[in-house]
């Protein structure tokens, strides 16, 4: 399941650039075609989990805490303020963006042109991008951060924790492969939620700073103004 997810999501991105470069997508069909497909492995991951009596807990629906994988209190300590920051950040840029069209439309210009084909502009598409980015921010934190985490020790044994922050970096990008070189973008975030999770324990906190940066891209554009 976690090796079909990315691969279906290449597939996926693939036939929207395609379609939307020739004009043959909607953005808020696509949007919701991307929530619904999103959620269906979720669902027959959380049924496994339900019949092999695997707890939300065990999964990673639990608050911060050192104590899970026992990790210093320093390290501990500074994953929750860099995790603050970033959240922070996100929101200044959200707000900043919302408010500022100088400060947007300067972001704006450095967002490649094949990207911009899948952004939202108008209000419909950016309510639609709204539940795209918590289906996003829900789905993949549960797959790549809370299911590999959980689910490669029980096939692989025991590994060491680099192992599965490098495995869930590069299932996690290879689901955004067809941004082309800007996979690198996605890759290194990827990569520091994946460290968020490991030294926090917590599910909640990685799902919140996606669904976060998700947001953020959806206001880099807009509607021209009269």
């Amino acid at each position: 399941m976690a090796v079909i997810y990315p691969v279906t999501g290449y597939r996926q991105g693939k036939s929207v650039l395609k379609g939307l470069y020739t004009g043959n997508y909607n953005k808020v069909r696509w949007y919701k075609k991307s929530i619904l497909w999103s959620w269906i492995p979720v669902f027959f991951l959380s049924s496994l989990m339900l019949v092999t009596g695997v707890t939300p807990y065990g999964i990673g629906f639990r608050l911060p805490s050192a104590q899970i994988n026992n990790i210093s209190p320093v390290i501990f300590k500074i994953s929750l303020f860099a995790s603050t920051i970033y959240m922070l950040y996100s929101l200044y840029s959200i707000i900043s963006f919302r408010i500022s069209s100088k400060i947007r439309e300067h972001h704006a210009a450095s967002v490649p042109s094949r990207l911009k084909y899948i952004l939202p502009v108008s209000k419909k598409e950016k309510r639609a991008w709204f539940f795209l980015s918590f289906t996003a921010g829900f789905t993949e934190e549960f797959l790549y951060r809370g299911y590999l985490f959980f689910a490669i020790p029980l096939v692989f044994g025991r590994l060491h924790p680099a192992i599965l922050i490098l495995a869930s970096t590069l299932l996690f990008a290879a689901g955004h492969i067809y941004q082309g070189k800007e996979v690198i973008k996605p890759s290194v975030a990827g990569f520091f939620l994946a460290l968020v999770y490991y030294f926090t324990g917590s599910l909640y906190i990685v799902i919140l700073l996606h669904f976060l940066q998700d947001l953020i891209a959806g206001e880099l554009l807009a509607e021209p103004e009269d």
